[in-house]
């Protein structure tokens, strides 16, 4: 909180003076670190692209520009944008890296492109091999300073894209590699606490036997919840559906189906108000499992169906694909 504080009187000195020369390092800094927590995730992505337009722009700062393009990239993601439109977006920031010689970025952002690409079709038509973009070289091999950096956004991708793909034990396993790095990024954290608390109550429901590996989905439930309150208190717009959702997926393993509805309804509209377009149609898609699962298959129906809207808007055919499958198996009954 107090972090927030000195940002922001940094950022309205920067407003008083001309501050061109510093603007995009302090933008990265602050958009990437410290307002994330506090701000729109989405105002913080706009204000990172316009550090990064900047110092580009100067010709000076190509190095700046690279962490304000990884920022960008990340941020962008988690707040649900289109993902066509990021994949290119992306793709430019790889041209533009390579054009200023700079390696830096590479692994960071060919990792978010990865993820996105698997979202999209899984990597079907736009995967890098598929894609002539200037960034099929080697990137830079990274320090010991930044080993742990890297491997945490790559470890941090593979999260996202093994959640999504419902690939619960590989979530599993990389949740927990990574949340024992010394040095994990606050905001990862949170991130990957949810999504990990989340597949964790997949796991204790899935049919294939893998179940019992998740028993501890009440603990981790318990860290996530311990971490993301406080974020909560600063930032109800960023986190209240989070908090919502995982409450709700804890009281349906419980079998205290009032409560349940009437959270999964609260995640259902605090992601709407959010605009987080990916969460709110994973919330209807949890919500429709949670009717299914206690016989109401027309309710289900038309959670999943809300669901479909919002993975089509996100513009991921992988997931639309897979809700229409649901939709059809209950069709078929």
């Amino acid at each position: 909180r107090e972090m927030g504080r000195v940002g922001k009187v940094v950022m309205n000195m920067l407003k008083r003076f001309d501050s061109s020369a510093i603007m995009p390092n302090v933008y990265h800094i602050y958009y990437g670190y410290i307002a994330v927590h506090t701000a729109p995730v989405q105002l913080c992505t706009d204000n990172l692209r316009v550090g990064f337009k900047v110092a580009v722009s100067s010709g000076k700062y190509a190095h700046v520009a690279s962490f304000n393009s990884i920022h960008t990239a990340r941020n962008a993601f988690l707040s649900g944008q289109h993902l066509s439109t990021l994949l290119k977006e992306i793709d430019y920031y790889l041209q533009v890296m390579t054009q200023f010689r700079n390696k830096i970025p590479m692994p960071y952002l060919r990792a978010y492109r990865e993820t996105i690409s698997i979202l999209i079709d899984k990597g079907h038509s736009t995967g890098s091999q598929n894609k002539t973009t200037g960034h099929n070289g080697n990137a830079a091999t990274p320090n010991a300073v930044n080993a742990e950096r890297c491997n945490e956004t790559v470890y941090f991708n593979h999260i996202l894209q093994s959640f999504w793909l419902g690939q619960s034990e590989r979530c599993y396993h990389y949740s927990k590699k990574v949340l024992e790095f010394q040095f994990l990024g606050s905001h990862n954290r949170l991130m990957i606490l949810f999504y990990a608390a989340l597949n964790a109550f997949r796991g204790l429901n899935n049919k294939n036997g893998s179940g019992s590996k998740f028993t501890k989905a009440k603990t981790l439930f318990e860290e996530a919840m311990s971490a993301l309150r406080p974020s909560l208190e600063l930032s109800p717009l960023n986190f209240s559906n989070k908090v919502y959702l995982l409450e709700a997926e804890m009281l349906s393993l419980e079998k205290k189906h009032q409560e349940a509805t009437s959270l999964y309804a609260a995640a259902i509209t605090s992601a709407c108000s959010a605009g987080y377009v990916h969460e709110h149609g994973l919330a209807c898609e949890l919500a429709g499992h949670h009717y299914k699962k206690i016989g109401e298959e027309n309710t289900a129906f038309d959670f999943f169906q809300q669901s479909k809207r919002s993975y089509m808007r996100w513009g991921s055919q992988m997931k639309v694909a897979s809700i229409t499958r649901k939709i059809e198996d209950i069709q078929r009954k």
